[in-house]
């Protein structure tokens, strides 16, 4: 095949707003087991800012290594293959999985199941789940039409999945209020939806508390799904005498340092899982504790096994 020009879209590790386009060329022959993926769509969201934010700490950064100092933010979408040298994987097939925000990337491919794994040496430590590549033709989930919701929601509706599921398990640390900030956020929606899900299905007593900035109140209401909607300035107005859990989407420090001050030891639970609001994530007062980070890909590996 002829050599191909790559155009990568990167980002300043310390400084996601300083960006550039980074070409560059892929050899004109793959090894034995590579495939080469040209990238046709993928989903831009908050959730790629949590990728880039926590880049360095979560191991993000080493999907798609680029020029020192930088690095390119993961995204889900697909991808069509151009060129193939396991028999397995042919030329046209389509893709659904991982990908750089670039035009092409080239995997080392393992067929297994209904796709094939990027075993790549710079992959070997990372977590399988981010790994995986779906044939299109060989999942249930897809549906052709449907291309753009699944790469916006299949991965954060997956996420919500296994926080609810855990959650359950714990049976919510005995808290009685479940309070989710970044209330109007898709991952909190599919949460929200899960759990009102669980509420109606088997008699779960827990209320559900959506925090929001002031203009997202009517459009979090509507949803139907939270028992109550409150603005971030009116925290104060939360019960501190009853048992919380508290799962955060958005990662702002000072709606942090509010929670935990105002509910203290009735905190039971401080759930973190997005950084959205990720220009906001330090703050002069120090936290009185700390929460814990929500790896879904580690929940997913201990269900497996479960």
């Amino acid at each position: 095949m002829p050599a191909t020009q790559v155009l990568d879209f990167i980002v300043d590790q310390k400084d996601l707003s300083n960006t550039q386009t980074l070409e560059k060329t892929y050899p004109e022959e793959l090894a034995p087991d590579q495939v080469l993926l040209k990238v046709d769509k993928f989903a831009f969201t908050a959730n790629n800012i949590t990728y880039g934010v926590a880049g360095e700490r979560m191991s993000y950064w080493k999907f798609f290594p680029t020029q020192e100092g930088y690095g390119i933010i993961p995204t889900w979408g697909f991808a069509d293959v151009v060129a193939s040298n396991p028999p397995e994987i042919a030329v046209g097939q389509r893709y659904y999985g991982y990908y750089p925000m670039g035009t092409h990337l080239i995997v080392t491919a393992k067929p297994a199941g209904n796709g094939f794994a990027d075993v790549a040496e710079h992959r070997q430590e990372l977590s399988p789940i981010y790994n995986f590549y779906t044939h299109t033709e060989r999942d249930p989930a897809y549906v052709a039409e449907m291309e753009e919701l699944i790469s916006l929601y299949r991965p954060l509706f997956i996420t919500s999945f296994l926080i609810e599921d855990y959650l359950a398990e714990q049976n919510f640390n005995g808290a009685t209020e479940l309070v989710l900030t970044g209330a109007s956020s898709k991952t909190a929606q599919a949460l929200a939806f899960l759990v009102a899900q669980r509420k109606k299905e088997q008699g779960l007593n827990i209320h559900l508390i959506g925090l929001t900035s002031a203009r997202n109140v009517e459009f979090v209401q509507q949803l139907g799904w939270y028992d109550n909607t409150v603005p971030y300035d009116q925290i104060s107005g939360l019960d501190p005498s009853k048992k919380h859990v508290v799962v955060d989407f958005s990662g702002n420090h000072n709606t942090q340092y509010e929670l935990q001050t105002l509910l203290k030891e009735n905190l039971v639970y401080n759930c973190l899982v997005g950084l959205a609001d990720w220009q906001n994530m330090r703050g002069e007062k120090p936290l009185p504790a700390k929460g814990e980070f929500f790896f879904a890909p580690t929940r997913a590996q201990n269900r497996q096994k479960a």
